[in-house]
């Protein structure tokens, strides 16, 4: 008799499991879920410099996924108005409102190459999200255009001391920069030892010698080389030259291919006569070529390898170089920064 009021038992507390169960209402998920109203965003200041640390303003009103949940909503600004290449999400919140800093906003417009001065249109769009096993749902897309200026992005930074600028760890000579903010890092560096027909040089990870530092040996191949970043190696060692440098130091390797190693030339340009080039200097945190030196009235243009097989003009005087085009005029002697972009070929003249 015991046994079966046991086993009545445990059926009738398996029964209040299943009723318990079949109680449970699990939330339906709209198929047609209300996305985000976006409002125009809100800025009452200018976007320059002077206003960097000012803010744009978003806000939007909230989506619906048909039940109760957290939603957590995304900013994505992107030059394209599809969205289909350089989307960049600027915050994440779940309040109905966020903000961004002018200088953040510049800097993402420099990052994507955007010239100084000319207007870009930038789309935005404020996503939604409940889980991850549900897709986004995305506001109308709105548009405001702004004039990036000139500033100075402050990349992440490794170092390469070598003997041609006094194996220094930190030097202005001498510096890869992270453009991704990731762990590749690049530049152009003229590594050249004097007249030493071969130079050598590190990797460090801080500007000091306290830190790890990274050297091996490199594989030539052409004009360029690759190899391994080996704490325990000796120097690395290249033919001197003008080195593009890639470093990706969670892969632990290293590559250098030979480029271009510009300079300026002309009457403008000591020693004044067209004879010989004064080297320019590659600053990677801007990715221009670069010099600030006193300056004669008279003409000058731009050209590599010390050689006129590749030289650079200005046929409109309008800041846009040609190949082969007419000298630039300095129409006064001056403090001058000259900066030169081979790879838009353009420039800028800039009276100190």
């Amino acid at each position: 008799m015991k046994k079966i009021l046991l086993t009545l038992f445990i059926a009738v507390i398996g029964l209040t499991f299943i009723s318990c169960e079949r109680d449970i209402t699990e939330p339906t998920i709209s198929s047609n879920p209300t996305k985000p109203a976006l409002a125009d965003l809100s800025f009452t200041g200018q976007f320059n410099v002077n206003f960097a640390d000012s803010t744009l303003k978003f806000s939007w009103g909230a989506a619906d996924f048909g039940f109760s949940s957290s939603v957590t909503y995304s900013l994505q600004v992107s030059p394209k108005n599809d969205f289909s290449s350089n989307v960049a999400t600027l915050f994440n919140t779940q309040n109905l409102t966020g903000t961004v800093k002018v200088g953040d906003m510049n800097t993402l417009l420099l990052s994507w190459n955007y010239a100084i001065g000319s207007p870009v249109t930038v789309y935005y769009r404020i996503g939604a999200t409940v889980t991850l096993s549900v897709p986004p749902v995305y506001s109308d897309t709105r548009s405001r255009s702004f004039t990036p200026y000139d500033a100075v992005i402050n990349y992440p930074m490794i170092y390469v001391p070598g003997a041609y600028q006094g194996w220094s760890p930190g030097a202005e000579n001498g510096r890869l920069y992270s453009y991704g903010f990731n762990s590749v890092y690049q530049g152009i560096i003229r590594i050249k030892d004097g007249t030493n027909p071969n130079t050598e040089f590190k990797i460090t990870l801080i500007p000091s010698w306290s830190g790890t530092n990274f050297g091996g040996t490199l594989t030539k191949t052409g004009n360029n080389y690759s190899g391994t970043l080996d704490p325990a190696g000796g120097n690395f060692s290249v033919i001197s030259g003008v080195y593009s440098v890639t470093v990706d130091v969670n892969a632990k390797t290293i590559t250098l291919n030979k480029t271009d190693d510009w300079g300026v030339i002309g009457s403008a340009v000591p020693p004044y006569d067209w004879s010989r080039d004064v080297d320019l200097f590659y600053n990677g945190q801007r990715k221009l070529w670069e010099i600030t030196a006193d300056f004669r009235a008279g003409e000058f243009k731009f050209r590599a390898n010390d050689g006129w097989d590749l030289n650079y003009g200005d046929n409109g005087a309008d800041g846009t170089l040609e190949a082969g085009g007419a000298n630039i005029a300095l129409s006064a002697a001056a403090n001058y920064t000259i900066r030169f972009d081979p790879v838009k070929l353009t420039y800028t003249v800039k009276k100190n």
